[in-house]
């Protein structure tokens, strides 16, 4: 059964699973039979699909229908296989400018960070499955239709992307408090391509993930504020890199 993107019912919701329509999330209620549940587990782990256990009363506040403590609601835009875009775009001679998002968590966050990255000419944004806040409607709102234009890939590993995009040489950029490499016009010169790694709102990235970078810079901040915004830091950080090569 089917209103407005949303399908309740464990044999809708495989069906869909199965259909290779893109998802933006299946939530299953907490309390269900593990076993019958794992077959939906293992076709969302296949479609890198989001998938929750959740409480009867999230279900509930979805759908007032009889979803039988499965619900699936269907992703406003359709997400773009990460491999093939990045070869496709290495044949046609157009080595890729990534974005990652790594742990944003505020929709709003999302929609904002597409929009620098088409102010800017990024060419793809990654997200991963668990890592960050659902693209949904709200997603799509606050990026004001960006995300309805930008190439959007989502991973179910971003350390597996991560040593991807390395294997193409492609560089690993990152801002941190970490670091006494202040962003300056020098940072980011000659990069034809680069990926660069957005953190949780909160926490930043990890010092795992900051290890692995090629070039962290800090963005100096005189005014005795200690941090910024996650979407505000990336719109300063993709201007530095496209304006100063």
């Amino acid at each position: 059964m089917s209103k407005e993107g949303i399908v309740i019912g464990f044999h809708a919701v495989e069906d869909l699973l199965n259909s290779g329509v893109t998802i933006g999330k299946v939530y299953v209620n907490n309390q269900a039979d593990t076993r019958k549940i794992g077959v939906l587990r293992q076709l969302a782990k296949a479609t890198d699909t989001p998938f929750s256990m959740v409480p009867i009363e999230k279900l509930n506040r979805i759908s007032r229908a009889s979803h039988q403590g499965v619900i699936a609601i269907k992703s406003p835009i359709e997400f773009v296989p990460l491999e093939e875009t990045i070869t496709r775009m290495f044949e046609e001679g157009k080595p890729p400018k990534v974005l990652v998002c790594d742990g944003v968590q505020d929709i709003r966050n999302i929609g904002a960070i597409s929009r620098s990255c088409l102010a800017f000419d990024v060419d793809l944004m990654i997200v991963g499955v668990k890592a960050n806040a659902e693209i949904g409607e709200g997603a799509i709102k606050s990026s004001a239709g960006a995300l309805l234009k930008l190439p959007v890939a989502r991973v179910s590993s971003l350390s597996n992307t991560l040593e991807y995009l390395k294997s193409w040489g492609i560089p690993q950029l990152a801002a941190t408090e970490k670091t006494e490499d202040i962003l300056s016009a020098d940072s980011f010169k000659k990069l034809d391509s680069y990926a660069l790694w957005m953190g949780n709102e909160d926490k930043g990235l990890s010092r795992e993930r900051l290890a692995l970078m090629d070039t962290t810079v800090r963005i100096n901040m005189p005014g005795g504020i200690d941090s910024l915004n996650v979407s505000v830091a990336a719109g300063i950080l993709l201007y530095h890199i496209s304006s100063f090569k």
